[in-house]
């Protein structure tokens, strides 16, 4: 299977794009499995954490594969139940992107529609749509400049700069670039598989497990904040933000802030 979904932890769920052969490159119905795995995650209660990856080491998406671009393309854009990106940004748990090696157009679209990115020093994302004289649709356009400022992600887009693992994260597109002295050599370029004893699974299931032990509702509802707030214009998203978050502090029970209190080690009556 292309698409599949392995457990490794409790709570946590690991989404590979496995085709080596092709570099991860997506087909239509990789992109039908890969959104069909989110819709399915997001209907188990017992996912907490994801963690997106892809199989191999030499490329974590290399986009759409050509061979199929015909079909790809012609695909209903109203149809949210199949496009894996719709499906991502609407789950309510957060996702952590593992990026080895490339991330092409629809795979760096994929690696932005992640909560937070982790890579390797072979990683690569880059966008050459306009090489192609096509444009993109699951937001790297709307999205780039927001992550890492509007001249240099026109910069990369309509130069098809790449940007290598060091810029991702001194511009903020990953928090963290993980060392691995194998990292272009691995033995699993072709066969593919996802190695859980790498430094870069190894530290994605640290990160999603920390995330597991947290309160799901309260991730979930910060994670819904900050993805509207992404969308939205900044004088909007704080309005928003400050509603909501006092429409939940107003339905909190007394034993929510006596639980607070106890926890903090104060007494019921002394005074903060």
């Amino acid at each position: 299977m292309s698409i599949r979904v392995e457990w490794p932890k409790e709570g946590v769920a690991v989404v590979v794009i496995d085709a080596p052969s092709t570099n991860n490159a997506l087909t239509g119905d990789m992109l039908t499995g890969l959104a069909a795995a989110f819709r399915g995650l997001r209907a188990d209660d017992a996912t907490r954490v994801a963690v997106l990856t892809g199989g191999g080491s030499r490329a974590f998406c290399a986009g759409i594969d050509l061979r199929h671009a015909s079909s790809v393309f012609k695909m209903d854009e109203r149809d949210v139940d199949n496009d894996p990106v719709f499906q991502m940004e609407h789950a309510s748990f957060p996702i952590v992107g593992a990026v080895r090696g490339f991330a092409i157009n629809a795979g760096f679209e994929l690696a932005l529609a992640c909560d937070v990115l982790l890579c390797t020093p072979s990683a690569t994302f880059l966008d050459t749509h306009v090489k192609f004289g096509i444009l993109p649709s699951w937001g790297l356009a709307a999205k780039l400049s927001r992550v890492i400022g509007p001249g240099a992600a026109r910069r990369a887009s309509l130069a098809c700069r790449p940007i290598g693992a060091d810029e991702a994260r001194r511009r903020g597109l990953v928090v963290d670039v993980v060392d691995e002295a194998e990292d272009a050599s691995s033995s699993s370029v072709s066969t593919g598989g996802v190695d859980y004893s790498s430094p870069l699974m190894v530290e994605a299931l640290s990160l999603a497990s920390s995330i597991a032990r947290s309160n799901p509702a309260s991730v979930a509802g910060y994670k819904r904040i900050a993805v509207d707030a992404f969308a939205a214009p900044l004088g909007a998203a704080r309005l928003e933000e400050r509603k909501r978050a006092f429409a939940q502090y107003r339905a909190l029970p007394a034993s929510f802030f006596a639980k607070m209190q106890s926890a903090a080690g104060i007494r019921p009556r002394a005074k903060l």
